[in-house]
């Protein structure tokens, strides 16, 4: 692992930490939310799942589809040839625009979609680079771009057909039915943290792939992802979950629509079955965007009027403008890097 590797490597470690402190607690949020689960419980038992998953997943199993995706929004064919140093320029931009425009919408209070923001300055950095004929165009707009209005359909739909179904079916749940949902969320906060954790932690292990291919000369059909590399970015998703959290347990879990017993059970498992297909069809899916949407389903179907519907608007604003801008971002520090060392 040569220097230009490393760093890019430590950069990613960063952003895998922002995701676990920005994104971890979308998994804890709906059950804390109706208080089935403490805070502090909660937040360890996703993080040791967070922890262990990707592991397992990831490495033990070798489903990285989602790095792979990742990985090949740049055509291979552009990347032929390049030097380690123009490579390094490459990735340096995408981080430094990722993490830029995160830091941003942190002390802007702007919302963000983690996802979005790492694909929009690897589109804009390979554009500055390479140029338009670089892109994969088709694997962006089905995989990145159609999928940004795609997902909260689906979740939405699915949310909302979930809550109907389970609702006809508990109409007349009595008590001790109501503390088996109750006790069924903790099975789903290890479900909905390994789908969550799976899909995140791939990005990154995206991110390393192009790495090893463009400043170690490394075969991207051929590559295999070691344990320590899974093992650390697991390790940097867990702290971030650990360290942060809190505030998002609020947003998520009460700002969008007020969450009953049932309908958190639901919102869990609508998201746990979209973002595990996700991860394993190769789709760097938003997490934030997958819950977000799946509790606006369940509301939709209880109540419509509940839902907080100025929230989510900027919600949904926010994930149409990420890509294009950090996309933006990403070009512009590129342009910018190339002049001085290129």
């Amino acid at each position: 692992m040569n220097a230009y590797i490393v760093v890019i490597f430590i950069l990613a470690l960063a952003y895998t930490f922002y995701m676990g402190f920005s994104d971890g607690a979308n998994a804890v949020a709906t059950c804390v939310a109706t208080r089935a689960i403490k805070p502090q419980y909660a937040l360890v038992i996703s993080g040791a799942v967070k922890l262990i998953a990707p592991i397992i997943i990831c490495y033990l199993m070798r489903s990285d589809s989602v790095a792979r995706t990742v990985g090949s929004l740049i055509k291979s064919s552009a990347l032929e040839g390049i030097s380690g140093k123009e490579g390094f320029i490459f990735l340096l931009s995408t981080m430094l625009a990722t993490l830029t425009w995160s830091l941003v919408s942190v002390l802007t209070s702007v919302p963000n979609s983690t996802s979005h923001t790492l694909l929009g300055g690897l589109v804009g950095a390979g554009l500055a680079s390479f140029g338009f004929a670089s892109v994969d165009w088709t694997m962006v707009g089905i995989r990145v771009i159609l999928m940004v209005f795609a997902t909260p359909v689906l979740c939405i739909a699915v949310g909302f057909a979930l809550s109907k179904i389970f609702t006809a079916i508990c109409r007349r749940m009595d008590r001790g039915v109501k503390k088996a949902f109750k006790a069924a969320q903790v099975f789903n906060v290890t479900l909905l943290s390994t789908s969550i954790s799976i899909n995140n932690v791939q990005k990154s292990m995206g991110i390393f792939l192009l790495a090893a291919v463009v400043c170690g000369g490394a075969d991207a059909e051929t590559f295999t992802f070691d344990f320590w590399t899974v093992a650390v970015l697991s390790v940097a998703i867990m702290l971030g979950l650990l360290l942060g959290g809190y505030k998002l347990i609020y947003t998520v879990g009460k700002k969008i629509y007020p969450l009953g017993t049932l309908q958190s059970v639901v919102a869990q498992l609508s998201t746990a079955s979209v973002a595990l297909t996700c991860s394993f069809t190769g789709i760097p899916v938003s997490t934030g965007q997958v819950v977000s949407s799946s509790i606006i389903g369940v509301g939709m179907a209880n109540r419509i009027n509940a839902v907080r519907w100025g929230r989510a608007r900027k919600i949904f604003t926010s994930w149409i403008l990420t890509f294009p801008i950090a996309m933006a971002v990403g070009a512009l520090i590129c342009l910018v890097l190339r002049a001085i060392f290129i």
